[in-house]
């Protein structure tokens, strides 16, 4: 058998939403074949074993790592379990796969690293907008220096939070975390965040308020600064949006990246020489022509692939090409950490700005 036609026994632990995300891109990989999964409700493991054709399921992990011949375990529940579940596999020899974010505490997080040192497997987590076609084309550009130095990174992220899953729900879990619903979403874009500006990001100021009538929720507006040798970054994050949007710009000293995730465009705005009428009218009729032309594409792709499918494609793809040349893993455990800090910080910073208000 050649390393083309090699497949990587691969399993689940958590059935969720996210696992039939997951499930429903590994099923479709020739790389990886699905043979287990677990869940503590062991009706949800036998609802998701029947509905994906997976022969065995389980309710107790430990079983599960024993019983079955593994090389790749997924860990897709909530983070406080993360630590946990992934030390165990990490004994094994298993390598592992962890839904971000990696943990929400960097003293669980250091417990992991430490369980890779001198262990032969692999660790990485799944931060799927970074693999996204529009992400993967603006970091490309950005490393080739396509746009110049970077000056600043600005990043909005805005949601209702009566439409959304977690937030709307007064009994979530995500409640419970340092930051509440803030903590559980920033992880995302404080991941792109490093990877344009670099991990030893530092937070500087951080702003929270209250504009929404949702009572269980302490904030649901966050601006935050933060800062690295390479560049300023700015997050925006709103629970009051009247629909989610997900927008980057991205200032260099050569061009301008606009970066939509929800309809998976980017623009690119060079110098503009001149500022007469007409050349800025040229100049809007070329951008509604890009994004025009980028729409019409990405339609069809929405078309015949549900949302974050192919994000979590490439992510695999590469996990495996990396468990097979022993190469960097796409998320390395070093920048998972560093994400951990980071968003530790500002949630931090958030619980003091909320014991100040009571």
């Amino acid at each position: 058998m050649t390393w083309l036609e090699e497949k990587y026994n691969l399993a689940i632990v958590g059935c969720g939403h996210i696992a039939q995300t997951h499930l429903g891109v590994l099923k479709k990989l020739n790389g990886l074949k699905v043979v287990a999964i677990c869940d503590t409700d062991e009706k949800k493991a036998i609802t998701t074993s029947k509905k994906w054709k997976i022969d065995h399921y389980y309710s107790d992990l430990s079983k599960m790592l024993s019983n079955e011949d593994i090389s790749i375990l997924s860990i897709l529940t909530p983070p406080s379990s993360h630590a946990f579940l992934a030390i165990e596999a990490i004994k094994h020899g298993i390598n592992v796969v962890i839904e971000k974010p990696l943990t929400m505490a960097t003293k669980e997080a250091d417990s992991i690293i430490n369980a890779l040192r001198g262990s032969r497997a692999k660790m990485t987590v799944v931060y799927h907008w970074l693999f996204s076609k529009a992400m993967l084309k603006s970091l490309s550009l950005i490393s080739k220096q396509g746009i110049g130095e970077i000056l600043k990174v600005d990043i909005k992220c805005v949601q209702n939070a009566k439409t959304d899953p977690m937030a709307s729900d007064p009994n979530h879990w995500c409640h419970k975390l340092l930051g509440g619903r803030f903590g559980e979403m920033l992880p995302h874009p404080v991941y792109v965040l490093q990877s344009i500006l670099g991990n030893n990001l530092r937070t500087r100021k951080i702003f929270v308020s209250k504009r929404g009538n949702v009572s269980w929720l302490h904030n649901d507006e966050l601006y935050a600064i933060l800062q690295s040798e390479k560049g300023i970054g700015s997050l925006y994050v709103s629970l009051n949006a009247p629909r989610e949007s997900i927008n980057f710009d991205v200032y260099g000293t050569k061009e301008i990246l606009k970066i939509d995730l929800i309809r998976q465009t980017v623009l690119r705005l060079g110098p503009r020489v001149h500022h007469s009428k007409f050349s800025i009218g040229k100049d809007c009729l070329s951008e509604a022509c890009k994004l025009s032309l980028w729409t019409i594409k990405n339609a069809l792709e929405f078309s015949f692939h549900k949302h974050g499918e192919f994000a979590v494609s490439n992510f695999y793809t590469m996990f495996i090409d990396c468990i097979r040349k022993g190469i960097e893993a796409p998320v390395t455990p070093e920048m998972a950490y560093n994400t951990v800090r980071i968003v530790e910080e500002i949630c931090n910073d958030i619980q003091k700005a909320a014991e100040k208000t009571i």
